[in-house]
């Protein structure tokens, strides 16, 4: 009866009932099962994997109360416990192909918090097998393709990835997972255009999936036809979709503009990431007498960086399993007088507490060079390189400049020395961008430049680049915009401080458009490359612009194509010039305030304090204003 009642949707009549018949006869592992699934229909996992244990203990053989307690353990991100579950069933029937996914699913959410080689290799060999068994079901085909799939991205291996997401989305075209790891997948091979169309379809499927939204709205920033006025009106109606209706409007922080403030950083990348060479000097130079820092850490993966990072902040909080609800009660509770987020629509965001407004003042700044569109955070940081004030139409919020940049960068320790290219190197021009930054118009306009430029050469460089499809794709989109392949060179992956004495291989960076290099930039300046750049009319396309500027390098900056042709022939024949470069641009870095953490971050604390005397002023009210 107790069954039946489940079948029928009453769990809990079904629990008691099942509950009667445990009573009667406490050793039967069937009774325990069932408890277990009629506790699961409530919502109350912790209580059905107990359930789920004792039906193990008492029949250790068998398979489906292994299996669902293998699930609710891992809806209990107790990983560890889920896999061993999982391993049950795997060596109670070895053929079982969901168990082997299940298993290989297990195995890659433990990967992803380790990022180890041998943990990916270990998913992808359980989920190769479990596709090769006869007659799976469909569902359990298409769970093992996507899972196989990001494992194979990991490894970066995006050919053999790219089949799987392909064959996946095809079965189901309308499938959330299937279109965003395929569209995941051809953006990290470069391929941002073939990307585009499954970004946009999940947004237009699935409005309230804000990884699709963010990706989508981050991918437009690539486009060669980008217009941005337009994208701007779309990405504030997509954002619009994420009101909540429970969003605060009052705050209990005292509004007294000189006491000392509560800042909160928001991010999924507190660990070896290029957020962090933007971040660290901030953290470093705060002055605690004035702010007290807390970080809200958001990252999957933690590392020795993650744990580095934690001396130079007052308060840490591991928010990555923690829900919107309960991100923002804690944020509400800890009294967070601004919170700043620093991820934007990159990867792993929590735009969605944002959308909550657990602080009074909120900002973006650092990893996003753009808006977020959402209403509920009140400004954004730049400088008046990046955004002069033609461009204030395009931001949801409101602008605050700092005097001279939006960050500041820290080089990373052991870099190589800046090394002139060999006096018998032809000359050679490079891009250690990503792919998706390449498209079409940009590679029709470095054509132009080799052609100026008899004997001359492209670098190409980036990790993407060691997939053979996605060699093979870029080496068709530089024939199609008139490179002869024998001037170009490819190059995949390697360590950072290789990458960077790789600089020494080429002359003159050319700078990509609509959306231009930021981090990379910085590398090719601090090693000694100048950075040619064609000024944009959107945030993401300024950031080399901006660099350029505050080092007192604006004649690297074309206003138009023709004049992007004229600056880097001339350059890159102007050997002494280039001398010149190699061995003062990293001094001039260190000059500036590119390097200058201290004044850095006193500029960006007056303009949080700003914000809080603003906010002190019209009595907790909003308000649209522009501030430099």
């Amino acid at each position: 009866m107790g069954v039946a009642r489940l079948a029928t949707g009453d769990a809990h009549a079904a629990e008691g009932l099942i509950r009667r018949a445990l009573a009667a006869d406490p050793a039967a592992h069937l009774q325990w099962f069932n408890l277990g699934n009629a506790l699961v229909a409530q919502g109350r996992i912790a209580d059905a994997a107990e359930a789920f244990a004792q039906a193990t203990g008492r029949a250790p053989g068998h398979f489906a109360s292994w299996f669902n307690l293998a699930r609710a353990r891992a809806d209990l991100d107790d990983l560890g416990a889920a896999i061993e579950a999982c391993e049950h069933c795997a060596n109670l029937q070895p053929d079982d192909p969901s168990a082997l996914t299940e298993l290989g699913s297990l195995r890659f959410r433990r990967a992803e918090t380790t990022l180890l080689v041998a943990d990916f290799d270990l998913v992808i060999d359980i989920l190769r097998h479990a596709l090769t068994l006869p007659d799976p079901p469909a569902a359990t085909v298409h769970n093992a393709r996507l899972i196989l799939g990001q494992a194979l991205s990991r490894r970066r291996r995006h050919s053999e990835a790219l089949t799987l997401f392909q064959s996946a989305q095809r079965d189901a075209p309308d499938d959330l997972d299937a279109n965003i790891n395929l569209a995941n997948c051809l953006n990290s091979m470069g391929r941002l255009r073939d990307a585009a169309p499954h970004y946009e379809r999940v947004a237009r499927l699935f409005p309230a999936h804000l990884p699709a939204v963010s990706s989508a709205i981050s991918a437009a920033n690539y486009a060669s036809d980008f217009d941005a006025l337009p994208n701007a009106r779309w990405r504030d109606d997509l954002m619009r979709l994420f009101a909540d209706p429970r969003r605060h409007r009052h705050w209990p922080n005292p509004r007294v503009p000189e006491r000392r403030l509560r800042l909160g950083y928001v991010s999924p990348d507190f660990r070896d990431h290029v957020a962090m060479r933007l971040l660290e000097g901030v953290l470093v130079s705060h002055d605690r007498e004035r702010f007290e820092i807390c970080i809200y850490d958001a990252a999957v993966f933690r590392d020795l960086r993650n744990r580095e990072l934690r001396a130079h902040a007052d308060l840490w909080r591991e928010i990555d399993t923690l829900s919107t609800d309960e991100s923002e009660r804690l944020i509400r509770a800890d009294g967070i007088d601004i919170l700043v987020d620093l991820a934007g629509h990159t990867s792993g965001n929590r735009l969605m507490v944002f959308a909550r407004k657990p602080a009074p003042v909120q900002v973006t700044w650092l990893a996003y060079p753009g808006s977020t569109g959402l209403p509920e955070i009140d400004y954004i940081i730049s400088d008046p390189f990046t955004t002069p004030p033609d461009c204030e139409g395009l931001f949801s919020e409101r602008v605050w400049r700092l005097p001279v940049s939006r960050f500041c960068f820290s080089p990373p320790q052991g870099s190589p020395e800046s090394r002139m290219p060999a006096e018998d190197m032809p000359p050679t021009f490079g891009s250690f961008n990503n792919p998706s930054k390449l498209n079409a118009e940009v590679l029709r306009l470095w054509a132009r430049v080799l052609d100026a430029v008899p004997g001359s050469r492209l670098l190409l460089k980036y990790g993407a680049l060691d997939d053979s499809s996605a060699r093979e794709w870029m080496r068709s989109c530089l024939t199609a915009a008139g490179f002869d392949l024998r001037r170009v060179e490819m190059r995949g992956w390697t360590r950072y401080l290789d990458a960077l004495d790789q600089y020494a291989d080429m002359h003159v960076a050319l700078d990509p458009f609509p959306f231009c290099g930021g981090l990379t930039s910085l590398d090719a300046l601090w090693m000694g490359v100048p950075v040619v750049t064609l000024t944009q009319p959107q945030m993401a396309g300024r950031q080399t612009e901006a660099f350029l500027r505050c080092l007192g390098e604006g004649d690297l900056v074309a206003e138009d194509k023709d004049r992007y042709v004229h600056i880097a022939a001339g350059l890159v024949s102007d050997r002494q010039r280039l001398v010149r470069y190699r061995a003062g641009l990293r001094e001039s870095m260190r000059r500036s305030a590119l390097l200058d953490h201290v004044r850095f971050t006193r500029d960006l604390e007056t303009a949080l304090r700003g914000m809080w005397r603003a906010w002190c002023e019209q009595g907790g009210t909003q308000q649209q204003v522009v501030r430099d």
